[in-house]
C-alpha cells in the first residue's frame, strides 16, 4: 500500500522540510503540496529536511485538493479541533486497521494536513473519505504541522515498514472508486442529493467497510443496476 502525505497551504519552509524528513524515516516517500505559501525547495526547507532532500525534490504541487487526490482512491483528513460538520473523528491509532481492512482493494491512500493557522477548510474536509485526529490531553498548545506529520508517519509505519509482507494477488485502487460510483448511482436514483443531511454519513460509512463487506455491497449493486438500469457493470 502506497501512502502519500498531502500538505495543504503550508506556510513555513521548516515545516515542509520537517515533514519530508519525518515521512522518509518511516518508509514513506510520497509527498504532495496544495497551494503552498512557501518555497518547498528553499534553503530552510532543505536544512530541516536534512537527508530527505530527495523527498522535497520529488514533491508534486497542485492548485487544489481535488487535483492532488485525483489518483488516490481513499483520502484521510486530519483535524485537531472538533467541528460540527462531521460527527465521526477516528482516533489515529485506528487508522492502520481501517486501511488494512480494505485488503487488496486499496493500493494507495492519502493523508491530508491543513495549514499551520487554520487547518483544513470545510470544503477540503468534504473531499476526505474519513476524518482522523490525534487524541490530546489539552486543547492548547496543539501539535504543529511538522510534529503532526511525524506522529502520523510513525503510526502508519505499521503499514509502510512492512513492505515485504505477503503480497495480495490483486491490488487495485480502482475497485474502491468503482464501489463509490455505484453508491452514488443508487443515491441519485432515490433522490438523496449531496446536500441531504445523511448523504455524507452514508458515503463515509461505506468507505469504512472492510474488503469482504465492500465486495458484498459491490455484488448488490450489480443486481440493482441490472434490474433498474439494464446493465451489470
Amino acid at each position: 500500500m502506497e501512502i502519500i502525505f498531502i500538505l495543504s497551504s503550508p506556510a513555513r519552509e521548516e515545516n515542509v522540510g520537517a515533514a519530508a524528513r519525518a515521512i522518509k524515516t518511516m518508509g514513506i516517500s510520497g509527498m504532495r503540496l496544495v497551494n503552498p505559501l512557501c518555497d518547498h525547495l528553499g534553503e530552510r526547507a532543505r536544512a530541516t529536511a536534512h537527508g530527505a532532500e530527495d523527498v522535497l525534490e520529488r514533491t508534486l504541487v497542485y492548485g487544489n485538493l481535488l487535483e492532488a487526490r485525483d489518483d488516490i482512491p481513499f483520502l484521510a483528513g486530519t483535524a485537531a479541533k472538533k467541528r460540527n460538520i462531521r460527527e465521526d473523528r477516528h482516533p489515529l491509532d485506528r487508522l492502520p486497521g481501517i486501511l488494512l481492512s480494505k485488503g487488496a482493494m486499496l493500493d494507495r491512500v492519502g493523508v491530508v494536513f491543513g495549514g499551520e493557522e487554520s487547518g483544513l477548510s470545510n470544503r477540503e474536509i468534504d473531499n476526505c473519505d474519513i476524518l482522523t485526529t490525534i487524541p490530546m490531553a489539552a486543547k492548547y498548545p496543539s501539535l504543529n504541522l511538522g510534529q503532526a506529520v511525524m506522529v502520523y508517519a510513525y503510526t502508519l509505519s505499521e503499514i509502510s515498514l512492512n513492505l515485504e509482507s505477503k503480497k495480495q494477488k490483486v491490488a487495485s485502487g480502482e475497485e474502491l472508486s468503482v464501489v463509490r460510483e455505484k453508491a452514488l448511482q443508487v443515491l441519485d436514483d432515490v433522490e438523496l442529493s449531496e446536500g441531504h443531511i445523511i448523504y455524507r454519513r452514508i458515503m463515509e460509512r461505506l468507505m469504512m467497510l472492510g474488503r469482504d463487506d465492500m465486495h458484498l455491497f459491490h455484488s448488490f449493486c450489480k443486481y440493482y443496476l441490472k434490474k433498474y438500469h439494464g446493465r451489470v457493470k
